[in-house]
């Protein structure tokens, strides 16, 4: 079967005679028949009914189906003969963690289109990004600790400074809080990297619980209230700045800057080298525009 099969059967049907179909095809009668009757054996199926003495052929329910799948055949086909015009779609698969694609990363993510990228964005913790990455099921990952795989190249792109957020009206106006002066009952909780982690189970019991365990940074904003704070890294606290319900303190026991990595399969694949290599460079373009870049 090929296309021509599928553009004499549809001949036949349109005007329900292969008399008016050789005359639109230029073909004998004979020949019409012939390819007709090739191609039910080559299928195993009876497409039309042939009556002697009567003119219009009708199809069968089986050459009504067929007709369906031919012509969806048919226009796959045709989709097959444009690849060679078509220019390949630059998609890249990127993991992030949701806290750096929605207050570092958003700028950027939106300009890739018009760089040539397709981005699909996969959000997910630190160590499940290393392992997409290392399966080949992500093209370029941001993670906030540096483990160690064989196969993955790190490097340092962000170092954010941390600060505390509470609401309007504590007793420290615009001074700088002491770890301290803060209870743990009282914290929203977020944890932002492995050795921001280790500070803060330094100055706070590990034992104790706090108000509430958040993984994202949008729903601090819920549970922010009179007495309860929370830490942040200057990509968040920047998007709260201008909030008159937010007020914001360094800590005057500075904790670990919050140190974000970028890393990548050292072995990505065909045809990917070049791409990431390009997306590296237009990130790093990126990146110098931030005041926490490395």
């Amino acid at each position: 079967m090929d296309s021509f099969d599928i553009e004499l059967f549809r001949a036949i049907i349109s005007s329900r005679s292969i008399t008016q179909a050789s005359q639109a095809l230029m073909l004998s009668q004979s020949a019409i028949s012939q390819r007709l009757l090739r191609l039910e054996r080559e299928l195993g199926i009876k497409l039309i009914e042939r009556q002697k003495g009567i003119r219009r052929v009708e199809i069968t329910e089986q050459g009504t189906r067929f007709l369906e799948l031919a012509e969806k055949w048919e226009n796959s086909y045709q989709e097959i003969l444009r690849l060679k015009d078509t220019e390949p779609e630059q998609s890249l698969v990127i993991a992030s963690p949701d806290s750096l694609i929605n207050f570092v990363l958003g700028p950027f993510l939106k300009r890739l289109p018009g760089l040539g990228y397709f981005p699909r964005l996969r959000t997910q913790q630190s160590l499940e990004i290393y392992d997409l990455v290392d399966n080949k099921e992500a093209d370029v990952g941001f993670v906030f600790r540096d483990a160690r795989y064989a196969n993955i190249v790190t490097r340092s792109v962000l170092r954010e400074p941390i600060s505390m957020i509470c609401r309007p009206g504590s007793p420290w106006n615009e001074r700088a809080v002491h770890p301290q002066q803060l209870r743990k009952q009282d914290e929203i909780y977020l944890a932002w990297s492995p050795a921001i982690q280790q500070w803060h189970d330094y100055w706070w019991n590990p034992s104790t619980h706090p108000v509430v365990h958040v993984d994202t940074p949008a729903a601090l904003l819920n549970y922010l209230a009179p007495r309860t704070w929370a830490m942040c890294p200057e990509s968040v606290v920047a998007a709260y700045r201008d909030n008159r319900e937010i007020e914001i303190h360094a800590f005057a026991e500075k904790p670990p800057d919050r140190e974000c990595f970028l890393i990548l399969h050292k072995s990505p694949g065909s045809g990917r080298t070049k791409m990431i290599a390009r997306f590296e460079r237009h990130l790093d373009t990126f990146l110098r525009t931030l005041p926490y870049h490395v």
